[in-house]
Order: structure tokens, then C-alpha cells, then sequence
């Protein structure tokens, strides 16, 4: 008797198409699964990082491949300094870990140099970008007796500070040694919240808030409303549309060696409120996380949020912040030597 060899072929036919099924095309790949991801904030619960951080969280998660989870930690301590010096040394280097750091822990090398605690170099972070380009206000309280920036000169103002490297202790430092204010800086607070609250409980006069976008502002604003608080000083180069009347410290440093201090200091206060990844991300990895990135900021269930929250949304997008960072890394080093003699920690 002879085979059917048609029964064979049509058999392996079917053992065939199996094989194909359970086994991947050559050349392509499996979806890769989304691993959780953590996003870390240099300040504790309550300020405008911890706000804007887990508002992108719950956005950036639908914008990413995989829709990973994603959770916010806080990490405070040593002014924003220990979160940067973890993501750069110790956080996973697969971008499943980025951050919200304080905009003025990326020039704390630069600006002070030996007198840092950072161990890193801040030009080789992934710079994922910004949700805000920010300005600064100088807020006291009614009580105090000095109405203008030019009775400061003749007046003690004291202001409350998470510490000596941020941007909240460097810029009174800073009008002390250009035009003579007569800020006292306290060091030691957890956050905004605490600083206003010891501003009611009138252990302090005011503070210089370097972010005048998160519910800080919105603080200030109701507390000027009520005749609480004011304005003395715009921390900017070019005045809030909202406070004309409020002078812009570029008003009132005059002398053309300080400003070109001023000006270098103003252009690293526009990263705002950076996001960023550890250095050696692979590449594809951080193009995901800027379109991401881009996608949450441009979602308009995000931006409702953000109005319903107060908070101001004006982004910077990846390149542009590595660039912004690397142009300030680059600046004349004469001038850096005069922004580190004028703001530096001793003083």
C-alpha cells in the first residue's frame, strides 16, 4: 500500500503555522513591558515641586509606552542637594527614575564651587525640560515697617530659607552686597509652607520666593488681597504683567559690572521648574520621555488641572533646557568669579 503524502503536508502545514505563532518574526520583538516609574521631588509635601510633580504624574503615565505607573516621592534635605546628588550617583540609569529639582541645585557647583555639597555635573543630566519659565517676588508681611525695596536699606528684613545653597538665601545675600539691604536670612525650614506659616506666627517678616508660579503665588495673592502681605522686589528681568508698579531688581542694580551678575543669575532662574533624568539614559529612552513630556503638558484635561490648581504652565522643552544649562556652564569665567565672590555661603 502505498503513503498519502498529501495527509503529511497538510499535517505539517498545521504544525507549521503553530510554530509561527507562539515564535517571533525575525527582526521583530515583543512590546516591551512598562516598568513603574518614580518621579522624585526635591522638596517636601505641600510647595509648588511637590504640586507640579504629581500633577505631571498623573499625566505624563498615558503619554508614556506602556502607560507605566508612576509615584512621587519626596526626598528633601540639604536644599534640594541630596535628591540631585541620588539621581545622578545611585537612581537606575533606565529613565524609569527622573526628578523635579530645585532650579538652584543645577549651578550649585558652578556657583559655589568648593563650598558645594553637589557630586555632580549638572550639563550631563537628561534634561527632560521645564513646566514653567519663572520669575521671582520678594513677599513681607503688612507688619513689617519697610513698604519699598529702598527701606530695606535702613531697615532689617528678616526672611526665612530652606537653606544656603537655594535661590531663596543667594538673592538676599546677593542685594546685601550690591545695594545694601539689610536682609537677615533663617536657615532650617522644610518648605514654603512652613516659611509662610512662621510669617503668620511673626517669627519671620518675608521671604524671596524664586518661583512665582505654584500655589505660593496664590498665597501671596490672597494674603495681598486681605492686606497681609505686599511686594517690594520682581526678581526678573522684565516685570509680571499683573505688578507694573513693582520694580524689577535689574530697577534698582544699577552698576554695570553687578548687572552683568544679576544677568547671569536671572538666565538660570528661567529653568523654572526642571525635570530630569540621570546622566546615560539611552537615547531612545529620553526621546520618549520629552515627547511624553511635551504630550502632558499639551493635554488640555492637564492644563484645566493646572488653572483649577493655580498653577501657571509656560513649559521649556528638553533641548532647549540642556542647552539654557549649558550655556550658563559656559559663561565668562571672570564673571563666575564675581557672582561666587558676591553670593558666596560665608557671608
Amino acid at each position: 500500500m502505498g503513503w498519502d503524502f498529501s495527509k503529511f503536508e497538510y499535517a505539517s502545514a498545521i504544525v507549521g503555522v503553530l510554530i509561527c505563532s507562539c515564535v517571533p518574526v525575525f527582526g521583530q520583538s515583543a512590546p516591551r513591558p512598562a516598568k513603574d516609574m518614580i518621579i522624585i521631588t526635591s522638596s517636601p509635601p505641600g510647595g509648588g515641586y511637590d504640586a507640579y510633580s504629581r500633577l505631571l504624574g498623573r499625566y505624563l503615565q498615558k503619554h508614556l509606552p506602556g502607560n507605566p505607573n508612576i509615584n512621587v516621592n519626596n526626598m528633601p534635605g540639604g536644599a534640594g542637594i541630596r535628591a540631585a546628588n541620588y539621581l545622578y550617583n545611585i537612581s537606575p540609569k533606565d529613565g524609569t527614575t527622573i526628578a523635579l529639582l530645585d532650579r538652584a541645585v543645577a549651578t550649585a557647583p558652578l556657583l559655589y564651587g568648593e563650598e558645594s555639597k553637589a557630586q555632580f555635573d549638572a550639563t550631563k543630566f537628561s534634561w527632560i525640560g521645564s513646566v514653567m519659565r519663572e520669575t521671582g517676588m520678594v513677599a513681607v508681611s503688612t507688619r513689617e515697617t519697610a513698604k519699598t525695596i529702598a527701606d530695606a536699606t535702613r531697615i532689617d528684613v528678616i526672611v526665612g530659607s530652606t537653606g544656603p545653597e537655594q535661590d531663596t538665601s543667594m538673592y538676599p545675600r546677593l542685594l546685601n552686597e550690591l545695594i545694601g539691604t539689610r536682609f537677615k536670612i533663617v536657615y532650617g525650614y522644610h518648605g514654603q509652607p512652613e516659611i509662610f506659616h512662621a510669617i503668620e506666627r511673626n517669627e519671620l517678616e518675608g521671604l524671596f520666593m524664586s518661583g512665582w508660579s505654584g500655589n505660593g503665588r496664590a498665597y501671596v495673592r490672597d494674603r495681598m488681597s486681605r492686606k497681609e502681605m505686599r511686594l517690594l522686589l520682581q526678581i526678573s528681568a522684565n516685570p509680571d504683567p499683573m505688578h507694573p508698579d513693582v520694580p524689577t531688581i535689574l530697577d534698582v542694580v544699577t552698576k554695570p559690572a553687578d548687572r552683568i551678575v544679576v544677568e547671569l543669575l536671572l538666565s538660570r532662574l528661567s529653568l523654572g521648574r526642571p525635570f530630569m533624568a540621570p546622566p546615560g539614559i539611552p537615547a531612545q529612552r529620553l526621546a520618549e520621555l520629552r515627547e511624553g513630556f511635551r504630550a502632558a503638558l499639551q493635554d488640555a484635561d492637564l492644563l484645566a488641572e493646572a488653572a483649577n490648581m493655580r498653577l501657571a504652565i509656560d513649559p521649556i522643552w528638553g533641548a532647549e533646557a540642556q542647552t539654557m544649562i549649558e550655556d550658563v556652564y559656559r559663561a565668562d569665567p571672570a564673571v563666575i568669579a564675581r557672582v561666587r565672590n558676591v553670593i558666596r555661603l560665608s557671608q
